[in-house]
This record gives structure tokens, C-alpha cells and sequence, in this order.
């Protein structure tokens, strides 16, 4: 009897000893596991952290779970890694390179892993941010405008300002002789304000903006700077961040048989007018936050004669007329600088932009090689389209009694195929003068945006230099080392580039080092530069893999 009590006992002993041992194990894991802690604070996740010493970059996903990649090749495939943290050490561990065991410090916005008593620092990625659209002048940015009037100077003339209300169904020429037969009742001129509008987005803080000028049409007889189409233009591109004026000037003659000399008189007046009114503007410069060298002339009809003539005109070109008045009763008109203000303030004419205006004689664009934009309607009898008579529409022969013939846009653009002039024309095919109203005298908003924009596209495309092609390799090859991609240009101080799929592993101003991640068929590096009046060029440039040589 007493050999089972012995053995129930023994029984009863391994039972005990092995709950214990299992209770033991389990304590033990829980220790264990009691121990591992979370990652320091501070660590950001998807960004990448890059380590020089080690030839390692990571990034975590988790905080326990991540990717890496090595920094000696152009393309990498990332590879998992698992951390984890206990209260004074960190393990990585990797799935084909050693692990790593140590302290792992946040200071600052980088990671410091201290190993074997050495400090290894990683670094996160720092990339150049590209600049954000909407972009300045390419799109609008503001939505209110502020229109400042300004007298710029004065001069002897009949008046600066007649506006046409309303046309009652008469045509464009029909208007003008009515308004021109008005004048003859006055041959008096006296000192007159020359005044123009000055177009600028409120809340626009650039300091140094372009400048675009805009004269109105109406045959030196009428018009005003408010008129429909060029106070329209002004505020779409004032909500661009360009500043913009738009200027009365000098207007009215007599329409007297065979006295060429009363229009061309009255064409230089205006002109003298418009190069015061730019003196003023470079001279007011930090006033209104412009550059003096970066300004685009431009007008409609007799506003596009006008900024032709302002542009290409020089003192040699001056018509002998400029000498004597009509009838012998006006005074000398001087040089072209001569009249209106005697304010100094230099500058530079970037581009002309023509709206069905004409030029006297082609030789005056010769002068210098200013890129002009022309746009006409090629059924335009009022100022030619080709070489002829303005106001053909109403009589030839009363016409030819007071100008001489003129050449129109297309004209201008024969002319530019046998010369250096670099000379753009949109045609408006089967259209009359101003293509942007109907028979009715409104606006046309399918012709006018055409208009609005080709004027824009064509400033853009002289503000905005698009040379930019940055120096480096467009294929690559897996194994070799990583591409560095170069980009320098005098007119941006600085370029930056980005990417997806990538690790840009050193950036500079204008220079990347780029690691291409996963293993695409092809990538894109995109670049940036903003230019010193606030524009952006932004491009891009196709990257391809040449998988042929991945394993050599």
C-alpha cells in the first residue's frame, strides 16, 4: 500500500514541476517582451534617412517595420528591414547586409546611431521644394486690381481723350470721319494733361514686375485708355502679377487734301507722348515695383501703329513734317524725347505686340531686333492687312488725299522672311478690323480670349527663358553609379529638380544626385527655376532603363 501513496506522490511532484516551468517560460517571454520599447520621438516616417559611412538609407513605414537601399548604385530595389527598440539599444535587422546594433538618438532632424562607441549620423533627404503653381504671368493669382490715374506730363495738342458710346450701326471708318469732321472747327491747341491708368493686383508683393503698356485705337482722331478691349486686357494681366498701363496721348488733325504732314505730325506727337509716358514709369520705378528693362508695348488699330513706331523709330526716321505744322501755325515738335516731361528714367522695350496696326515704311524695323506679335483680321479695310490705303472701306481716293500707304501685318511678316526680324502672326481668316467685335459692336468672347491669349503666350515666351536642359544622362544603366543631373543658367540663380520613384541623394542649387527606386521601365526628373522678376519655368525630362546592361 505504501508504494502507490510514493507514487502518486512522485506524479504530483513532475505535475508541480512542470506548471512551474511553464508559468517559468511564460514569465520569461513576458520579461522579455516587458523590455522592448518604442523608437525615440521624433522620427519621421517616409522620409529617408541617409548615411554616407554605412552606404545605407531607410526609411520607416511603422514604427518597427521599414525599407533601404544602398547609395553605390543608379537604381535600387528597396528591401525590408524590422527595428527593434529596447530601452537603451536598437537592433536593425536586414535581410542581405549586417545588422546593426546600437543607440539610436533623434537630435535635431537627424538620426544619430552610436555603434561600438562611434557615432554614425543619417541625414534626412533634403529636397529643393519645386516652386508651387498657379505660376506667376502664366496664370492669375489675384482677384481684385487697383486702377491708379496719373498725369505723366503735358504738351500743346487739341485733346487726350474722345471716347465713341455709340456707333449707330455706322461702320469703324464711317465713325472716325464723323468725329474727324468735328475737329475742323478747331484749330487751337493748347497745354493739355496727358494722364494713363496704372493696372496692379492688390495683395502682390513682387518687387521687381514687368511691364506691359497698351495704347487704344481710334485713327489718332478718338479713343481713350479705357476703352473696351485694352482695359480688359489690362485687368486679366494685372491678376497675373504684370503691371499694367494703359495711356491716353496727343490726338486729332486736319483731313486736308494732300497734307500728308497733319497725320504724321499728330502719329509723332503721340509717339513722343508714349516714350514721356515710359520715361515716367522707369523714372516712378521703385513707386510701382517695375523693371524699365522688361517692358511690352502694345496697342490696337492706331495704338498698334503706335507701339511699333515707339519701338522701332530712332531720330534718323523722324518725318521732315516733324518740323512745321499744318498751315504753318504749329511750333516745332522736337526730338523724341523732346515733349510731354523732361524727366530722365531709361528703358528697354522687350516686345512689341501689333494688333491690326501698320508701320509707314519697313525700313524703321531695321533698327533693332525687337520680336513682334501681330494679329489682323486678313478682310481688314480700315488699316491694311498687306500694303495699301487705311479706310479703304469708306473711299481709296479720300483716303490717299490724307496718308500714304501703309504696311499691314502681313506685310510686316513677308518683310520678316527675307530679314533677321523675328516677326509672329495670327490671322483671324474672313475678319474685319477689331476681329473681337461683332456687327453689333460686342465683344466676341470666342476672338477676344484668342487675343488675350496669344498676347500672353507670346510675352511668356520672351519673359520665361526655356533653354534649360539640364546636363546628364537620359538612360541608365542599373549598376552603375548614380546619376548626377547639372543644371546652370544665367538668367536663374538657382534650379531644383524632383522626382518620384527616386532618392535624391545629394541636391545642391543646381546640382541633384538621384538613386532610382523599384525597377520601372522608365522615370521622370522634373526641374524648376524661378526667375528674377518672380516667373517660373518648370519642364521635365524622361528618364529610360537599359536593362540590357543590368547584370554586367
Amino acid at each position: 500500500m505504501t508504494l502507490p501513496n510514493n507514487r502518486l506522490v512522485q506524479e504530483k511532484k513532475i505535475r508541480t514541476s512542470f506548471i512551474y516551468l511553464i508559468l517559468c517560460s511564460i514569465t520569461a517571454v513576458l520579461l522579455l517582451n516587458s523590455c522592448e520599447a518604442p523608437p525615440p520621438k521624433g522620427i519621421s516616417r517616409n522620409s529617408w534617412y541617409i548615411c554616407e559611412e554605412l552606404n545605407l538609407a531607410f526609411r520607416f513605414q511603422t514604427s518597427k517595420h521599414g525599407e533601404y537601399i544602398g547609395l553605390n548604385k543608379a537604381l535600387a530595389k528597396p528591401k525590408s528591414f524590422r527595428l527593434k527598440h529596447y530601452r537603451k539599444a536598437s537592433r536593425f535587422k536586414f535581410n542581405d547586409r549586417k545588422n546593426l546594433k546600437g543607440e539610436l538618438i533623434v537630435k535635431n532632424d537627424s538620426l544619430i546611431f552610436i555603434m561600438d562607441d562611434r557615432p554614425y549620423v543619417f541625414i534626412p533627404e533634403a529636397r529643393i521644394p519645386l516652386p508651387k503653381s498657379p505660376h506667376r504671368y502664366e496664370n492669375e493669382l489675384f482677384e481684385e486690381v487697383s486702377v491708379t490715374e496719373t498725369i505723366y506730363g503735358h504738351a500743346r495738342g487739341f485733346y487726350s481723350s474722345k471716347q465713341i458710346e455709340k456707333r449707330e450701326n455706322k461702320s469703324y471708318g464711317q465713325v472716325i470721319f464723323d468725329v474727324a469732321e468735328e475737329l475742323g472747327s478747331n484749330l487751337l491747341k493748347s497745354e493739355i494733361p496727358l494722364q494713363m491708368d496704372i493696372y496692379q493686383a492688390i495683395g502682390d508683393e513682387e518687387p521687381n514686375r514687368p511691364l506691359i503698356v497698351l495704347m487704344h485705337g481710334g485713327a489718332f482722331i478718338a479713343g481713350d485708355k479705357r476703352d473696351e478691349l485694352v482695359s480688359t486686357l489690362a485687368m486679366h494681366y494685372a491678376r497675373r502679377g504684370f503691371v499694367v498701363a494703359s495711356v491716353n496721348y496727343r490726338l486729332g488733325y486736319l483731313f486736308l487734301p494732300g497734307r500728308y504732314a497733319n497725320l504724321e505730325r499728330a502719329i509723332y506727337s503721340a509717339i513722343q507722348d508714349i516714350r514721356a509716358a515710359l520715361r515716367y514709369l522707369s523714372h516712378h520705378s521703385n513707386q510701382y515695383r517695375i523693371d524699365p528693362d522688361y517692358i511690352y508695348l502694345g496697342g490696337n488699330s492706331a495704338g498698334g501703329i503706335l507701339s511699333l513706331s515707339t519701338a522701332f523709330m530712332k531720330e534718323s526716321d523722324v518725318w521732315p513734317s516733324a518740323d512745321a505744322g499744318a498751315l504753318g501755325l504749329s511750333r516745332d515738335l522736337g526730338c523724341l524725347d523732346c515733349s510731354t516731361n523732361d524727366l530722365y528714367g531709361p528703358f528697354t522695350i522687350q516686345a512689341v505686340i501689333n494688333m491690326w496696326g501698320a508701320v509707314h515704311s519697313l525700313d524703321i524695323l531695321d533698327s533693332c531686333n525687337i520680336p513682334i506679335l501681330s494679329i489682323h483680321g486678313d478682310k481688314d479695310f480700315v488699316v491694311p492687312y498687306g500694303h495699301d490705303y487705311p479706310f479703304t472701306d469708306v473711299s481709296p481716293k479720300v483716303s490717299s488725299f490724307f496718308s500714304r500707304k501703309l504696311h499691314g501685318s502681313f506685310s510686316i511678316h513677308n518683310y520678316a522672311d527675307t530679314t533677321d526680324l523675328n516677326h509672329t502672326l495670327y490671322t483671324f481668316e474672313g475678319l474685319k478690323h477689331e476681329p473681337h467685335f461683332d456687327e453689333e459692336h460686342q465683344m466676341i468672347a470666342k476672338n477676344y480670349h484668342i487675343i488675350h491669349d496669344q498676347i500672353l503666350h507670346f510675352i511668356n515666351k520672351q519673359l520665361i527663358d526655356k533653354t534649360i536642359r539640364p546636363l546628364g544622362t537620359d538612360t541608365i544603366v542599373p549598376t552603375d553609379a548614380p546619376a548626377i543631373y547639372k543644371a546652370e543658367h544665367p538668367f536663374y540663380e538657382q534650379v531644383s529638380f524632383d522626382c518620384n520613384h527616386c532618392l535624391i541623394h545629394k541636391q545642391s542649387s543646381n546640382t541633384a544626385e538621384i538613386i532610382w527606386l523599384d525597377d520601372k521601365k522608365d522615370y521622370t526628373l522634373y526641374f524648376a527655376a524661378t526667375g528674377p522678376h518672380g516667373q517660373v519655368y518648370a519642364d521635365s525630362m524622361s528618364i529610360l532603363v537599359n536593362n540590357n546592361l543590368k547584370n554586367n
